[in-house]
């Protein structure tokens, strides 16, 4: 199976959740410090929702003291950091594939 063509901060975005949970607390940052601009929690949502339709994150939310894993998460939830997204597999044998990205 080809590998989806992402664009270079959807790429850069699942190599940050390789091999652990992040939120958007974390990823802004360093998106913003790696592209020297502001990164919205709006352009992570959207790249994020793009991720998790193709399979390649899930979500880890936590909810009144419980976790629930899915594999998309409210935006609201996104946005407060209740959820938290890692590669799955078919994310991590992405990234371990030559890629090309836009």
């Amino acid at each position: 199976m080809d590998s989806p063509l992402l664009t270079d901060i959807e790429d850069r975005t699942l190599a940050l959740a390789e091999d652990e949970y992040v939120h958007f607390k974390t990823v802004r940052p360093v998106l913003g410090t790696f592209y020297e601009r502001d990164v919205s929690f709006r352009e992570i949502s959207s790249i994020v929702d793009r991720l998790s339709s193709l399979g390649l994150v899930r979500w880890r939310i936590l909810r009144q003291g419980k976790l629930y894993f899915r594999s998309h998460a409210p935006h609201s939830a996104q946005h407060n950091c209740s959820a938290q997204f890692t590669a799955t597999a078919a994310g991590k044998s992405h990234l371990h594939e030559q890629r090309h990205v836009t």
